[in-house]
């Protein structure tokens, strides 16, 4: 009798035991599961937050305008019927919104013709250097450089080398003021941002260029252009120019490639 007690004794001993044991090792297992999926999880939010994602063609030399528009697969020639000049490129997406918009002021009665488009940085040198011999009378450098930026861009800093900004019709802002040219912009400022156009230099903001009322600038694509630009671009990355040593001190980067409406960031 007293052995049949003695094994009934173990075996229920047994049974607590590994009770016991395999509670722990589910507790232990549930803990560290939820340990892997909150570290996990973090891990997730932490990526997308610090790693944002641009195009792997975007870099400062893109924005800078340091490649040939016309050996880039991302830029198409505008067709001669659309502008009144000879082998200009433009961004294929911006080109394609603005066939769309042509299409529609068309209809209404105007025609868009695109006087310019993509500058590289070789391009807007030349446009540079010309005026600054232009204002050689103006002797302070810092000055002269504030002079030709009223509505010139440093090599390297215009929006024009990203192939998402067209100036169309007359260079001129007294133009838009009245007669045809009032009619082409006040149709512009009702339907240019159904196609993605936006104006970047309006009047009434804090620094930059002057008004451009021709200046229009396709947002879906320069917008993220102008956000890396504000994450990465420096006034010290400017030179290989005369007057470029005073971008710095001007603030460039801040006042003429950011200053900009806010229609536009």
């Amino acid at each position: 009798m007293n052995k049949f007690y003695t094994v009934i004794k173990s075996v229920v001993l047994f049974t607590v035991v590994f009770t016991v044991l395999y509670s722990c090792k589910e507790n232990e297992k549930k803990v560290t599961t939820e340990k892997v999926v909150k570290i996990d999880t973090i891990a997730k939010k932490i990526d997308t937050v610090i790693k944002p994602k641009y195009p792997d063609y975007l870099t400062v030399d893109f924005l800078m305008g340091k490649f040939n528009p016309a050996k880039d697969d991302r830029f198409v020639r505008i067709e001669d019927k659309y502008t009144n000049k000879k082998n200009i490129y433009l961004n294929k997406e911006a080109y394609d919104a603005f066939l769309k918009m042509y299409q529609a002021a068309y209809k209404d009665g105007f025609k868009l013709v695109i006087v310019s488009a993509t500058r590289n940085f070789d391009y807007q040198k030349n446009i540079w250097e010309r005026k600054w011999k232009q204002k050689a009378q103006i002797t302070d450098k810092a000055k002269r450089t504030i002079e030709i930026l009223k509505y010139s861009a440093m090599p390297g800093t215009s929006r024009h080398h990203w192939g998402t900004e067209v100036d169309l019709n007359v260079l001129e802002n007294s133009f838009y003021t009245k007669g045809e040219g009032k009619k082409i912009f006040d149709w512009m400022i009702k339907n240019a941002h159904k196609y993605g156009f936006y104006r970047p230099y309006t009047a009434g903001r804090p620094y930059g260029y002057n008004e451009e009322k021709w200046h229009w600038s396709y947002i879906p694509v320069s917008k993220t252009y102008t956000e890396y630009a504000k994450k990465n671009m420096k006034d010290e990355f400017i030179s290989g120019f005369s007057g470029a040593e005073t971008a710095k001190g001007i603030q460039v980067t801040k006042k003429y490639i950011l200053g900009i409406d806010k229609s536009c960031f």
